[in-house]
């Protein structure tokens, strides 16, 4: 029984991988990728834009679908039903609710290639993903309350849902950290802080300022709040404005919208932890791309293929400071979070002055801002270049 079993493991596999294997027609015409999102606002805005490179670089026709309506399941799974009977080639999705969409997710992996990124279904039959440790991004996001609050206190914590699987990553990390305790032998836990609630808001602005306001009426002394979606930080940040507690409430934010970077700058937000958004929707194109052309050498394992790339936190001391409001601060995202682990390589910053770059030529880069997107995008794709030459992933120049 039990060899019978190992067999059919290993028949089910081949199965999957030769039902999703390219056909001749993807290699040599222009493939069709679907690139789903999860949601609207600065940070999808991004994603879209980096597999709108990737496609543009790679020929393919790209069809995105940007949910209207944010972290509605349905619509996704509506999304998705589409795009299985379509005659896309593969498909790139951030699933809102993993438990929902796996079967799904796993039927047209049976017969297409399916990747996810930024969020995953781990149970589901994809063939990769994109995107970073959610519990370790939690686990930074826990470092910066402790700093934000030395002495303790109470923690309210605000997300989209409850679903997730970046989102309950993210909890899990969270709790970790505010839980270990500076003395073990005195406490198995650091009593100095306590989280209050962890308040979904289904992605409605409303509810989210609504459940901010009874939390403040319920605990007035209360000391943190952390955003775990990129939408909240701006909601919260003028829900915050709007009842006097800006700057009394300490404020974690996840991801680096202009809003949140502006605020971090006015000391108004404490700190952010930064994603690659764009870099998330780039390498899930590319890689569905390969999958379809059947490029071996870059063929993840069914199931278990992923490309991590890692967060950095932002605060307003690490903030150089001849950088002002606006692109200036977008600029200061630039050096701060560089290259967020290209292909797995974590840069800290290009910007000597932090003292934190590892094997990346520094003369190369102005530290002024940039003057034009063609100068901004020059500098980013010649950062990129340098530190896979770091990285020993580019040959070096002759």
């Amino acid at each position: 029984a039990f060899w019978f079993a190992v067999v059919a493991a290993i028949a089910a596999v081949v199965y999957v991988r030769s039902a999703a294997s390219p056909t001749e027609e993807p290699k040599n015409g222009p493939l069709k990728i679907t690139f789903i999102t999860a949601g609207a606002g600065e940070y999808w805005d991004a994603a879209v834009r980096g597999a709108e490179d990737a496609a543009e670089q790679q020929g393919i026709t790209l069809n995105v679908v940007k949910l209207k309506s944010p972290e509605s399941v349905e619509e996704q799974m509506q999304a998705l039903s589409v795009a299985s009977m379509s005659n896309a080639n593969g498909v790139a999705i951030s699933p809102i609710d993993p438990e929902r969409v796996t079967p799904l997710i796993t039927q047209i992996a049976s017969i297409k290639p399916v990747v996810t990124y930024d969020s995953d279904a781990s149970k589901s039959a994809r063939h990769g993903y994109i995107g970073t440790s959610n519990f370790s991004a939690g686990l930074v996001a826990g470092t910066l309350v402790k700093t934000a609050i030395p002495e303790g206190g109470k923690i309210a914590v605000f997300m989209a849902n409850e679903t997730k699987e970046n989102l309950i990553e993210r909890q899990g990390g969270l709790r970790t950290r505010i839980a270990e305790s500076p003395d073990p032998a005195e406490s198995p836990v650091d009593p100095r802080y306590t989280i209050v609630g962890f308040y979904p808001d289904g992605g409605d602005d409303e509810v989210c300022k609504a459940k901010l306001a009874e939390v403040l009426e319920e605990h007035p002394d209360l000391a943190c709040v952390v955003t775990l979606n990129s939408r909240q930080g701006p909601v919260v940040l003028d829900a915050l404005q709007e009842l006097k507690n800006s700057g009394q409430v300490k404020m974690i934010a996840f991801d680096t919208s202009d809003k949140i970077l502006q605020a971090i700058e006015e000391g108004r937000v404490f700190a952010a932890v930064a994603q690659d958004a764009y870099k998330y929707g780039y390498e899930a194109v590319k890689m569905v791309s390969y999958l379809c052309r059947g490029e071996e050498e870059f063929l993840p394992v069914v199931g278990r293929g992923a490309i991590h790339i890692s967060v950095e936190p932002i605060r307003q001391v690490e903030m150089p400071e001849s950088l002002g409001p606006g692109p200036y601060a977008r600029y200061a995202c630039f050096l701060l979070a560089v290259g967020l682990a290209v292909l797995g390589v974590s840069v800290k910053a290009a910007d000597p002055r932090l003292g934190r770059l590892v094997n990346l030529r520094t003369d190369r880069f102005p530290f002024t801002p940039p003057t034009s997107v063609e100068e901004w995008n020059q500098r980013s794709a010649e950062v990129r270049r340098q530190v896979l030459v770091a990285a020993g992933l580019w040959p070096m120049p002759e």
